[in-house]
């Protein structure tokens, strides 16, 4: 889906480009490979030298697309801070396999990019509910003029929602109204999140689900909205605690 969206952009836009590193089959490139030749970047297994390369195709005016797995994306903490965040460069990173990603073994699960990037100043951090929001996202992205992580996860989903509202910077989105909990999601917690409010039903309480959408600019006004009407509030996000979504919505309280 990744992969698809953003060849359906870099045929309207000729300043988009695409970067891997020795990651192009497993995040989806390539078919954008095979159709610009010229605007894809291999650059091995070098997450460092990725992100510090499209910062500088970014600030020579390119829209550079870099998509890496979530526990690669590690090794470049270093050049997020000074090459992307303190300089503010407008780049896209879309970071895969976020979350548990189960059989992919130990170094590969994607539980700490949430917090290691809330912690970083100037990024936009976001993450789609399924794969609608996740192509609303993308091209949101590329023409923000903002450095702006997408994290997603490895797998598919159930397609349960109908909903899909225009993507605007640090606006979250009310998947359900409720009056008892609030149940505050991101990501592909936000299915999860309704699976649990089905539950509540049955036991006569009545959740309130918002898709956080974004974790940086969080949406502190919808969100304490709807607290102060509920009352309660729960977090659901796939990463650890320390750092993440919790502690920004705690933050807001």
């Amino acid at each position: 889906m990744f992969g698809d969206k953003l060849v359906e952009l870099a045929s309207k836009d000729d300043k988009i480009v695409a970067v891997t590193a020795a990651m192009k089959d497993g995040t989806g490139l390539k078919e954008f490979a095979n159709k610009f030749p010229s605007r894809f970047f291999d650059v091995g297994i070098a997450e460092q030298h990725a992100v510090g390369m499209i910062a500088g195709m970014a600030a020579s005016g390119l829209k550079p697309v870099f998509a890496v797995y979530s526990s690669f994306l590690q090794r470049g903490y270093d050049q997020l801070i000074h090459d992307i965040a303190l300089e503010q460069i407008p780049v896209t990173i879309c970071v895969d396999r976020a979350g548990i990603v189960g059989a992919d073994g130990e170094t590969h699960q994607g539980v700490f990019d949430l917090c290691f990037l809330n912690s970083i100043p100037n990024l936009v951090v976001m993450a789609p509910k399924d794969f609608k929001e996740l192509e609303q996202m993308l091209e949101f992205a590329v023409n923000l003029n903002k450095p702006v992580i997408i994290r997603y996860p490895r797998g598919g989903e159930e397609g349960r929602f109908k909903q899909h509202n225009d993507i605007e910077l640090g606006k979250s989105e009310i998947i359900k109204e409720g009056k008892d909990l609030s149940i505050i999601a991101i990501g592909k917690m936000v299915e999860r999140a309704q699976t649990v409010a089905e539950i509540l039903a049955k036991k006569n309480i009545d959740a309130e689900i918002v898709n956080a959408r974004f974790l940086k600019p969080l949406d502190k006004e919808t969100i304490l909205k709807s607290v102060e009407k509920t009352k309660n509030a729960v977090t659901i996000e796939d990463g650890l605690i320390e750092g993440g979504l919790r502690n920004s919505c705690y933050r807001s309280n």
